[in-house]
Order: C-alpha cells, then structure tokens, then sequence
C-alpha cells in the first residue's frame, strides 16, 4: 500500500477520535453543518484539511468508482450543501425503497443508531451514494433488475496512435451516446443516458415513490461516477485494447490495476466519522469551495464526462503509461504489466481526486435540489 499526503491550505495536525470518543459525539447529536464549533473541533481532530491518498494493491474491480468510501465522501458533501428540509424529503424518499429494510436499516451501525435522528438520517443518504455498487452483488431476480453495469461509465476513445485511430475510430463498438434517442435500449445506457433517464424518473409525477427511491440512489452514485476520469474513457489500440482497456481495467500494475488505484484515491473502509471529517475538510479549504460552487452552475452531465476525459487522456494515462503501451502493442500484442508508477503521479491524481470530489459535491446538491 501506497500512502500519500495531500496538504490543504491551512496547517492542521493529525490526530483520531478513539471509537469511546466518536460515540460521545455522536449521542451528543453533533452535526458538522449545523453546531460550527464542534464543526471546527472535529475538523482539528481528523486532520480534515490533510487528506490521506491511499493505493490498495488488490484484485480487479471493474467500475466501482471512487469505492465505498469515495461515494460517501461526495454525499456527504452534497448533504452540508442542501437545505435542511430537502434533506428530509430525500430521506423520506428513500425509505420508500423496495429494499430499503434489508439493504439501509438493517446495515446501520450500531454507533449511528444511538445517535440522534439528522445523524441516522445522514448516513442513510450517504449509503444511498453506494447502493448501485451493492446492487452487483445481488441474486438472481434481484440482480437483474437492479443492476445495470454499464451505467456507470462510458468509453469515450483515448487512441494509442494514428494508426489506431484510423483502424477503430470508424467502427468502434463502444456506445458514446450523450443523449438518449428514441428507440435506445435502457439496459444498454452509458453513463450520460443514464444519468438524463434516472433524473427525469425522479421529475416525473407518474413514477411511484418506491421507483423513484431507486433512480434517487442511482443519481447520487451516477453524479460521483461522472467524476472519476477513468469512468469517461478507455484506451484504443488495433492489437491489445481493440474493444478498449475498459477504463484502465486491463491496464495492469503491480497487483492491482489502473482504474482499482484511481477507485482508492478518496480512501478505503472510513469510519462514518471519518468519512463526514475528510468531507468537511474539503469543503473548508477555500479553493475547493469556489471550486464546487462554480461547478454547481454547470449541470450538463456532458460537461462533466468532457472534464473527466480530459483528466484521463491528459493525467490518468501517463507518458510512462502509454510508453508501457506501445512497447506490448508492438512486441506481444497483449498489455505487460507495470512493477509501479512515480510517486508524482500519484500526489497528482490526489490533488484532482480532490477537486473533482468538490466538484461532484456541490453538483449533486444542485441536480438534487432541483428535482422536486
């Protein structure tokens, strides 16, 4: 494992709550957004303004952006943006989801169930962020209905070279849609579809409140996907990667792979606590928060796959990368793997991970503010 410090603007030390100190606070009913000295307390304790990167050599898990972590981190961005009331009807909505006992309160913790109601109910809409992701590991029927893969990406071409280029650009596979067309099979959405269909499902008068709860969980996860620079594009060649690398899924390092590493980059199995702490330190550092807010004035889901694949053809696949790349296209025609990558790529892909979790924050709140 990799561990890497980003430093925000403000100097903060490190520290941690002891599990006997986070129950106090959270029976004591404190809320970040609401009690500002305690907001202020618990940003010193968990060194909310040094954010800890963290690479997690571990096996392929395609298209889990951000990981649970990551998700909730946006959520939980997203919940300190909106107005105390349309919290509460997001919340009411989503305890109107058809699994809502065996997936949300069932799981809660104990810690957050003897705490005080906004907290529970935060976490609850936080969960709502990683619901998606829960839903692959369904059965059967379940699975079926509830799991839609390719919704969570889309695979706008990287090319490895010319020659690529004029080989695939003229009969790719990949669906690069940006809007939906009449006819379109829901199943086979991208990310762009899916994010128009699931937001007009939440607007529409004739869709039940338990449908909707569900399309409400795929916004929140789908707003954090659109963020990721690997869920926005995949790399091209004529040998190796002729269908693309899968958003950086076949592109191997060390034990894990391209996309695992970006997925790891806000975090990996955070407390509760810890997640609400990393979210209020990127919230206070002031060049994140004009950031996000400038962010929630451009709601174009293309815009924000545009900005995502920029970051990938520019940041995410690397000289050393596509180097990596070319030398396997010519010898064997299939990707060899790398032993690691320079540590500046990763404080790198840390600081974007960074503002484009401020940015998918305040978005979220935005699109979700405006779907009543």
């Amino acid at each position: 494992m990799v561990i890497l410090k980003y430093e925000f603007c403000i100097n903060v030390g490190v520290a941690s709550l002891s599990r006997q100190s986070r129950s106090r606070q959270l029976r004591s009913g404190f809320h970040p957004s609401t009690e500002p000295e305690k907001r202020d307390l618990i940003v010193k304790r968990f060194a909310l303004l040094t954010v800890f990167v963290l690479f997690l050599f571990v096996t392929v898990r395609p298209t889990q952006a951000w990981n649970y972590a990551g998700h909730r981190i946006i959520a939980a961005i997203a919940w300190d943006q909106l107005t105390p009331g349309r919290r509460m009807e997001l919340v009411q909505l989503l305890k109107q989801h058809p699994r809502f006992e065996q997936d949300f309160q069932s799981r809660m913790p104990q810690i957050i169930k003897d705490a005080t109601p906004e907290i529970q109910a935060r976490w609850l809409f936080m969960r709502a962020a990683t619901w998606p992701d829960i839903a692959r590991s369904f059965k059967d029927a379940d699975r079926e209905k509830y799991h839609h893969g390719t919704w969570h990406y889309i695979n706008q071409p990287i090319y490895l070279d010319d020659a690529s280029k004029n080989a695939l650009s003229k009969q790719l596979s990949a669906n690069v849609a940006t809007s939906i067309k009449a006819g379109d099979d829901v199943l086979g959405f991208n990310i762009i579809q899916a994010l128009e269909y699931c937001v007009a499902q939440l607007k529409d008068p004739s869709v039940s409140q338990a449908d909707k709860a569900v399309y409400f969980c795929w916004v929140m996860h789908l707003v954090g996907d659109s963020h990721q620079p690997l869920h926005s594009s995949a790399l091209f060649s004529r040998r190796m990667f002729p269908e693309g690398d899968r958003g950086g899924n076949d592109i191997r390092i060390a034990k894990s792979n391209l996309h695992s590493q970006w997925d790891g980059l806000l975090g990996n199995s955070f407390k509760d606590s810890e997640i609400v702490g990393q979210a209020v330190g990127i919230e206070r550092d002031p060049a994140n928060k004009r950031l996000g807010e400038s962010a929630a004035g451009d709601l174009n889901y293309v815009t924000w796959i545009n900005e995502s694949h920029e970051l990938a053809r520019e940041k995410g696949y690397s000289v050393e990368i596509l180097e990596a790349a070319r030398v396997s296209e010519a010898e064997s025609g299939k990707f060899q793997k790398l032993s690691s990558l320079p540590q500046s790529y990763y404080r790198q892909a840390g600081s974007i991970a960074v503002k484009r979790t401020a940015q998918a924050g305040w978005r979220l709140a935005a699109v979700l503010e405006g779907v009543k």
